[in-house]
């Protein structure tokens, strides 16, 4: 049976190891996101006194805590040079790995979109900004460039009408579950086919930026929702009122009723102590200060 190492962080990660768990391949060591976060005395400390959730499951469930501050660095090399795993399987990870260590055993990666659709950052997020109805998990070889490797397998996501980015994330790392062990038996019967990208489908995303935060109420209430939606739980959605800018979490669409629809968008229409209300393109937005 397949002997793997894990390298991730949150749900992706988490779902990871309840498959590996139910199925007969063998977890020998997990890399957190802690490490690269944290200085090594500095997380000596929040281990004991603020825990993560990633160091709270990998303790609970008695795997091997990996200590390194990169999947590039010596430590991180000559760890997998002791465990000797068969492959590394990635589930959210920032870093590129570097050619020593994609040289000494197969790297996989779980991407939450449908390569080579939304490579990059968050496509959580990108995958309902851009308004796509489908998106979807996708398994594939990593190399030195992001995303690009061998296509392994794939399966779709339909995007729900009200769907926000926490939602999405938490139905692809249920779908992950299922995944990792049907990839896994197939890595192990040695049926596994991967296919090549195809260049002429690939588009790539970044990291979610002060732009993608601003929230433009000169659009109608759809793109406004599905805007907001998709900054959940990522980002703190902003609007910029008379040269200033307002940051926000909490927020509900209100009817703009006959009377209003002559009101300029970002008029205010209401200003109380705890919210002011905004008039938009076709609604009002009240926001909670």
């Amino acid at each position: 049976m397949a002997k793997v190492v894990l390298v991730g962080y949150s749900q992706m990660l988490y779902s990871l190891i309840e498959g590996i768990e139910n199925s007969p391949h063998e977890i020998l060591g997990v890399l957190r996101n802690d490490r690269r976060r944290y200085s090594p005395f500095e997380l000596v400390f929040k281990d004991i006194f603020n825990p993560s959730m990633d160091y709270t499951i990998i303790k609970s469930k008695n795997l091997y805590d990996i200590k390194a501050q990169s999947v590039n660095s010596s430590e991180f090399y000559n760890e997998i040079k002791n465990l000797n795993p068969d492959l590394i399987i990635v589930g959210s990870w920032g870093e590129k790995f570097k050619k020593d260590i994609l040289d000494l055993l197969p790297i996989v990666n779980f991407h939450p979109a449908l390569l080579p659709k939304n490579r990059g950052a968050n496509p959580y997020f990108w995958s309902i900004y851009l308004n796509q109805k489908i998106t979807g998990l996708t398994i594939h070889f990593m190399n030195e460039m992001f995303d690009r490797g061998d296509i392994i397998m794939q399966e779709a996501i339909p995007i729900d009408e009200n769907e926000t980015g926490k939602s999405l994330r938490d139905k692809t790392a249920r779908l992950a579950k299922g995944m990792v062990k049907d990839f896994l038996d197939l890595y192990d019967k040695k049926q596994i086919q991967p296919i090549k990208q195809n260049e002429a489908f690939a588009s790539y995303e970044h990291q979610i930026t002060l732009e993608e935060e601003l929230i433009d109420l000169n659009k109608p209430k759809t793109d406004v929702s599905r805007h907001l939606r998709a900054l959940y739980p990522w980002s703190y959605p902003s609007i910029k009122i008379a040269r200033r800018l307002f940051t926000f979490s909490k927020y509900e669409f209100m009817e703009l009723k006959e009377e209003q629809k002559n009101l300029k968008n970002y008029e205010i229409v209401e200003n109380e102590p705890k919210y002011f209300i905004l008039k938009g393109q076709d609604f009002l937005i009240k926001i909670y200060k």
